[in-house]
């Protein structure tokens, strides 16, 4: 199996500050590791044991850590699963799936049946967001509750946006490799001021081997049977899907939504001052 990675230095590198990150927390959780036919799946399991089950489905190799991090001050209150990405940076296989035919979702659903969670709150951010619309098409009895947050696979952003905030920086660094580049390219959509953030997006840059494959858009007819509730937290300075496009559709998406809530002046992934206001939420949502 060819690996994400460009060498076995930036693997090091990058599960070096996953580990360090983790530590950091300074929370109690347990490994869970899930033998599924795509291949190994790491589980991080923490917060109140017999509390509410709540399963998250992370963001673009961003790993239970990072995930944690906007969540500690309610892990007191559920108990939280973090599924780790097959296929991404982190201490899940290095399967790539298909993301065109319902393997995610097959994936996903081996995951739960395997952690004997037969009917869970689920929460799906930016890439993890498709993979719970995958599981809502293919298994939707799975889902209790849904929860999107600046989710992918409901719009995309605009093409000019991207191209002078993302495809440009890029370029300019592949070609110079300056970090002021790299910096600008990272500060479309990331609060770079976040030393870990920085440097861990930094690492992803450099020494993994990015997937870009762009999931398709979910439509409305895939959706039609899918009748568990369904909350969604966008951000309105999202470069790559702009929250007042994401409230927009998701009314046209999904018969039983119940709220849409902005996240003002945040871009892609959500500042540490969002944070109180995205556990505000959830906790008014899952209970």
């Amino acid at each position: 199996m060819a690996s994400i990675y460009k060498n076995n230095q930036a693997k090091t590198d990058l599960m070096d500050l996953y580990d360090e990150k983790l530590k950091a927390l300074q929370i109690d959780y347990t490994n869970i590791d899930v033998n599924t036919k795509f291949g190994k799946t790491r589980v991080v399991k923490t917060g109140k044991t017999n509390g509410k089950k709540i399963v998250i489905f992370h963001g673009y190799n961003a790993g239970a850590p990072i995930t944690l991090e906007a969540i500690k001050d309610i892990l007191d209150k559920y108990c939280f699963y973090v599924i780790e990405t097959i296929g991404q940076a982190t201490k899940s296989e290095e399967t790539i799936i298909n993301i065109k035919d319902d393997s995610f979702a097959l994936w996903a659903d081996e995951v739960l049946e395997k952690l004997e969670i037969q009917k869970v709150n689920v929460i799906g951010i930016s890439y993890g967001a498709f993979i719970v619309e995958k599981l809502m098409v293919y298994n939707p009895e799975r889902i209790d509750k849904c929860v999107l947050v600046v989710p992918s696979g409901i719009v995309n952003g605009n093409i000019w946006e991207s191209t002078k905030k993302l495809t440009f920086p890029l370029i300019r660094w592949n070609i110079t490799k300056k970090e002021k580049h790299l910096k600008s390219f990272l500060s479309a959509f990331a609060h770079v001021e976040d030393e870990f953030l920085y440097k861990m997006l930094s690492l992803i840059m450099k020494g993994v081997k990015l997937d870009t494959r762009i999931p398709k858009l979910l439509k409305s007819k895939e959706v039609e049977n899918f009748t568990a509730p369904v909350y969604v937290i966008a951000a309105k300075d999202d470069v790559y899907f702009p929250g007042e496009k994401i409230a927009v559709r998701s009314k046209e998406l999904f018969l039983n939504l119940k709220e849409v809530h902005l996240l003002e002046n945040s871009k892609h992934m959500p500042s540490k001052n969002t944070y109180p206001i995205i556990q505000q939420k959830l906790m008014e949502w899952i209970n």
